[in-house]
């Protein structure tokens, strides 16, 4: 379930390389400039780094293009493959010979194959799965690794939670199989998303606000533009809370289902469930009496209706 030792080595060659090369475009830390400082930076230091980097998916583009370090061109094309990275929370749902299986907590759920770096899954998550994680998975020779920070989280997972798993788990592998190869896959069987560059133009920003938040990846890739444009109007910012809204409703039915709530009506402030009523006058009601009337706008209000996926 590992890389093998040489690659591993390669990877954190690279990885720290860009890292640097982050630092030099954005200027974070000072006297920090080469591959051997990369010991002293803190963890906090290095995830600052990291998050610039994800924020701001161009560098990888960048990076291979300006070629600081004068790469060959095969290190290059891994370093401009992690263009295709993927973050976010994971379930890490079973060991196998080849690989950790990892499974996404959005929909459409995707089951993916990861190998581990230098310290092995079990020794960073233990033996007990499955366990909710959250990293960003990176392609790596036709693999897929983490890029070498993972965050678990030390909850217990119920068993309706890992029943629900189990069929999620399923369901992936039957429609996708498991992804062993992130550059294949984005190339070959995902659906194209909308890429919202400097080409969506005459887009109003409602619009393109809207396609900022369409997906996790996005989310993430697009984190500085989406605060600027919430920044802009109380108009905008209302779009950001009932998409966030709309998104999470969708996430959280099927759990809702699962403790037996066959109906109702459910307000959610971003990703809170904030209240609910047996109809939407009750809710409506309950809303009132717990939260400022200049915040109700913000709320979204969801539906939950017999039969319903």
């Amino acid at each position: 379930m590992q890389l093998a030792d040489s690659d591993i080595d390669l990877f954190y060659h690279l990885y720290y390389s860009i890292l640097i090369y982050v630092n030099q475009k954005f200027g974070l830390f000072a006297g920090f400039g080469g591959s051997e400082e990369m010991s002293e930076l803190t963890p906090l230091q290095v995830n600052e780094l990291r998050q610039q980097l994800y924020t701001h998916p161009y560098l990888f583009d960048l990076f291979a293009e300006e070629n600081p370090l004068k790469f060959t061109p095969d290190l290059l094309t891994i370093v401009a493959s992690w263009n295709n990275f993927i973050s976010g929370r994971f379930y890490i749902y079973s060991y196998q010979k080849k690989y950790a299986v990892l499974i996404d907590d959005r929909p459409p759920s995707k089951a993916y194959g990861v190998l581990a770096l230098d310290c092995p899954f079990p020794e960073l998550v233990g033996s007990v799965l499955p366990v909710m994680v959250e990293t960003v998975l990176l392609p790596f020779k036709n693999k897929i690794i983490y890029d070498g920070t993972l965050q678990a989280y030390p909850f217990y997972l119920g068993l309706s939670i890992k029943g629900s798993l189990s069929e999620t788990y399923h369901h992936a592998v039957e429609k996708f199989g498991i992804i062993a190869s992130l550059t294949e896959f984005e190339a070959g069987e995902q659906s194209p998303e909308p890429q919202p560059d400097d080409d969506l133009g005459p887009l109003s920003d409602g619009e393109r606000l809207k396609i900022y938040l369409q997906s996790e990846d996005h989310r993430q890739k697009y984190e500085l533009q989406i605060q600027e444009l919430v920044e802009k109007t109380v108009e905008l910012k209302v779009i950001y809370y009932q998409e966030m809204g709309r998104l999470y409703a969708e996430i959280y039915q099927d759990r809702w289902r699962e403790i037996g709530m066959k109906k109702g009506w459910i307000a959610l402030f971003e990703e809170m469930p904030i209240a609910s009523g047996g109809t939407k006058a009750e809710l409506e009601g309950i809303l009132k009496k717990i939260l400022p009337a200049d915040r109700r706008k913000f709320v979204y209000i969801f539906r939950l209706k017999p039969g319903d996926r």
